[in-house]
């Protein structure tokens, strides 16, 4: 007898898989989208039964939960894919070695996190970027603003 072992799918149907890379919004909570990875797909006797994702949390840190309290309820979207399976072991083993590591805004986010995963490069968070920018043009409005009084 054959039994058929469901994988959970991404929206558009593709499986999702280990090193996935995924956002989700938490409207009520803050409106900078929160990002982090497939970290296992922990089977069952008739499939995938729960999905762990880690990521990088204001408390405790890097850690990994269940989908579920990722998603608090929310949609995710996947944003990128492992280019290859060499790729793939190459980002799960530098999330694992980031477990318990503390989060910074500035320089240890959750941007950072999955694209340090990503690409091995300590780098920067373009939507840390685009805030500031934007928080500089706002200053700079009032700034000029009160200097036309």
């Amino acid at each position: 007898m054959f039994i058929q072992r469901s994988r959970p799918t991404w929206s558009d149907g593709v499986a999702m898989q280990p090193g996935d890379e995924l956002e989700v919004s938490y409207p009520d909570i803050h409106p900078i989208p929160h990002r982090g990875l497939i970290y296992r797909l922990i089977e069952g006797p008739f499939g995938v039964r729960d999905v762990q994702v880690i990521h990088n949390s204001k408390q405790p840190g890097v850690c990994v939960v269940r989908w579920s309290d990722f998603a608090q309820g929310q949609h995710l979207r996947l944003l990128r894919r492992p280019s290859s399976a060499q790729h793939q072991q190459a980002i799960l083993a530098r999330a694992a070695l980031n477990i318990n590591q503390p989060y910074n805004m500035g320089t240890a986010n959750c941007e950072h996190f999955t694209d340090f995963c990503y690409n091995g490069v300590e780098g920067e968070s373009p939507t840390l970027q685009k805030g500031v920018l934007v928080a500089l043009g706002v200053v700079a409005v009032f700034a000029f603003a009160g200097d036309r009084d």
